[in-house]
């Protein structure tokens, strides 16, 4: 079954995410600038297509700006039950006419899951980020490890851990940028009961 939709639209976040460089990352968490924002303030039309498959669907973006330029987006993702992966590759292909793509695997582990993902960008440089999930229903935590690599080589790491406790929750995370730095951020937050939560963070960074 495809579904076809067109809309109008007027400049959305998520429309920026799409059509910028480097917007495969936007689905990691990133937000677009203020400045890739307004390269897509003008009104616009966007064509959309969703097809399922046997073990999944594609999807295709077009949009098209006022002044006949056009921006695409085509997406495949497939489910293997078996082997317990989801994969997803998805290439851009922008105004400017360059391309980039993502690329990214997710496989189901008794605990939780890994995530290996690799963006290029228009001049086939590559950048990578691997992630791991785990649980623990009987502690109350989820943990995160990750490690990053960006399109020049250098490298990054990530490690995080979220706590269930007895009024809320608290997460400590640590990163190590490419650039040597280290930053820490703790959050705790508790709540009454009643409505009320108070969250308390900290951060950290050191050379």
């Amino acid at each position: 079954m495809t579904h076809r939709k067109t809309v109008n639209l007027f400049g959305t976040a998520a429309l920026a995410m799409l059509l910028v460089g480097g917007a495969a990352i936007a689905r990691d968490g990133q937000r677009p600038r203020a400045s890739q924002v307004q390269r897509v303030s003008q009104p616009h039309n966007r064509t959309t297509e969703r097809q399922r498959t046997e073990n999944g669907h594609t999807r295709n973006d077009t949009v098209t700006r006022v002044d006949g330029a056009t921006a695409t987006r085509e997406a495949v993702v497939t489910h293997d039950q078996g082997a317990g992966t989801r994969t997803r590759n998805v290439d851009y292909k922008g105004f400017d006419g360059k391309t980039r793509s993502v690329d990214s695997v997710a496989t189901r582990t008794g605990d939780g899951h890994t995530r290996s993902t690799t963006v290029t960008n228009p001049k086939g440089e590559t950048a990578t980020r691997d992630m791991t999930v785990s649980r623990d229903k009987e502690r109350g935590t989820v943990s995160r490890t990750a490690s990053s690599t960006t399109f020049n080589g250098r490298e990054g790491s990530m490690t995080g851990v979220i706590q269930r406790t007895d009024d809320g929750f608290s997460r400590d995370t640590t990163r190590g940028l490419p650039n040597g730095e280290t930053h820490t951020r703790a959050v705790d937050v508790s709540c009454d009961g009643e409505g009320k939560c108070v969250r308390q963070v900290e951060v950290d960074q050191k050379p």
